[in-house]
């Protein structure tokens, strides 16, 4: 098996890229289930980015997680 790094950045690239690519896959989607799957795949991308890239204590990477946060819009707290 061949060894792939990534930098930073190119991790943060490829998993807004994918964000972005289920966001327009919800914002078409014509079930209201299609459209949660989507949304909650993008969420579960920010998740993933985060776990990866928490010990990058950089103030890009700050400025990067509100940003890409910020496209996945956090699930409301009360349940609805």
């Amino acid at each position: 098996m061949s060894k792939c790094l990534w930098t930073c950045e190119e991790v943060t690239a490829a998993v807004e890229e994918e964000i972005r690519l289920q966001l327009r896959k919800a914002d078409s989607a014509l079930s209201e289930v299609t459209r949660n799957t989507c949304r909650d795949y993008a969420f579960g991308a920010y998740l993933a980015w985060e776990a990866v890239t928490r010990t990058c204590l950089t103030e890009q990477r700050f400025s990067e997680a509100r940003r890409i946060g910020n496209l996945v819009e956090f699930p409301d707290s009360d349940g609805a």
